[in-house]
């Protein structure tokens, strides 16, 4: 986050660093996957080091982009009352980009659950990716197992967004 907002301030730092952001982005989460549990190992490490990475590509951007949205007008006036830095940013920067940080949150939650689960099906680590993993190679009653699992995962990540993010961001719709 503190990234993001530095570079959408800053038009030499973006044109400088977005690049290099976006090539890293688009490298695939599997084959990056691959090369961590080979220099880390398999596990719980390799895991959450995934999970973040493919986390970090959508709130740099949603949060870069909203950053940059923000009318200049709005510092001119921060700068006319002679508004400290601090100032400008908790009273300007923070509630502009609020909404852009949440769908940030809301995408980044979706892709750490996908490969989350892709995670624990090539990295061996114990959880719901490598009981659908076992499940599906077993026998036909077990891949009923498997399935439901896979449909239970769909359900939760549905039920977590709208209980959490769909109720957050219509707070944010009523505050904008």
């Amino acid at each position: 986050m503190p990234l993001a907002l530095l570079v959408g301030l800053r038009n030499q730092l973006d044109e400088a660093i977005t690049p290099i952001i976006m090539l890293v982005g688009a490298l695939p989460d599997l084959a990056i996957l691959t090369l961590l549990v080979t220099v880390i190992g398999r596990g719980n490490v390799a895991a959450v080091s995934i999970s973040a990475f493919s986390a970090f590509f959508p709130i740099y951007f949603t949060i870069r982009q909203g950053v940059k949205e923000i009318p200049l007008d709005y510092f001119h006036v921060a700068s006319v009352f002679k508004a400290g830095r601090l100032d400008t940013f908790s009273k300007i920067v923070l509630p502009s980009i609020f909404p852009n940080f949440l769908t940030g949150l809301r995408l980044s939650f979706e892709f750490s659950w996908n490969v989350l689960l892709a995670v624990e099906i090539i990295a061996s680590v114990a959880g719901v990716g490598s009981f659908i993993s076992s499940s599906i190679q077993g026998s036909a009653h077990s891949m009923t197992y498997g399935l439901a699992a896979i449909m239970t995962v769909g359900l939760l990540t549905i039920l977590l967004d709208r209980a959490f993010f769909e109720r957050l961001e219509q707070r944010i719709k009523r505050w904008r």
